[in-house]
């Protein structure tokens, strides 16, 4: 399995990155980070292409020569080049401008290529109203996406991500128990989670990958979801 992560900056990849660095650990998949931006501030933003060289190599993924700005013509030579299963991106209404525009930035690259694509819809800075799948983090792999955190030093040293993130997964069980589970569902066994969207994009238009929602606390959970993404994308289209 191949995956692009569509990052709005450097440092959203180690955020949202539960669900690729599982499907990389426990199912051998392949994963890129592509940032759409290295940030608004000009003079770091030569740091910041280094700070993520180093997180990806913590996570075990591969970054893409990040352009200043990547469009949607640059995007969709990468979707056609790389050829990836399943594509990362920020859902339309989380609340950065940055994060918004790679929403619109991956919907538009991909209906450029024209081939059906697996998504899967990330939040950070406005909760998913309606996620349909919530991963479980070990302590070992939120240790992981903290060292990978912790490599962007500046934005950790005005806005310490990395120490934030374990009450911010943990409250993602909060949410997701009823959210992905059901109403009125109880609470699963796991300490820390991530919560995504996962559905297709097909011929300019979204539909389903799945009915309901899934929750993925073991290996067998991950390997079944992978099993589908795999039949769902363009390798089958």
């Amino acid at each position: 399995m191949k995956i692009l992560v569509l990052a709005p900056h450097p440092d959203d990849e180690s955020i949202i990155g539960l669900l690729p660095l599982r499907l990389k650990e426990e199912c051998r998949a392949r994963v890129w980070v592509a940032p759409a931006t290295l940030g608004s501030h000009v003079p770091r933003q030569g740091a910041r292409r280094k700070e993520l060289q180093a997180a990806v190599r913590v996570l075990g993924f591969e970054a893409v020569s990040p352009e200043k700005k990547l469009t949607a013509a640059g995007l969709a030579r990468l979707l056609r080049g790389l050829g990836p299963d399943v594509l990362c991106l920020p859902h339309a209404r989380d609340g950065h401008a940055t994060h918004r525009a790679a929403h619109l930035l991956g919907v538009a690259a991909m209906d450029r290529v024209g081939k059906k694509m697996a998504v899967v819809e990330t939040e950070y800075w406005h909760p998913l109203q309606r996620p349909n799948l919530m991963v479980s983090a070990s302590r070992r792999h939120l240790a992981t996406l903290q060292r990978a955190l912790r490599c962007h030093a500046g934005e950790v040293a005005r806005n310490d991500y990395a120490a934030r993130l374990p009450a911010w997964m943990s409250d993602n069980v909060r949410r997701g128990a009823e959210l992905v589970g059901g109403a009125g569902g109880a609470a699963p066994d796991m300490a820390y989670a991530t919560l995504y969207r996962a559905r297709l994009r097909r011929a300019g238009k979204w539909q389903p990958l799945f009915r309901g929602g899934r929750i993925i606390r073991t290996g067998a959970d991950l390997k079944a979801f992978a099993e589908l993404l795999g039949q769902s994308p363009s390798r089958r289209a």
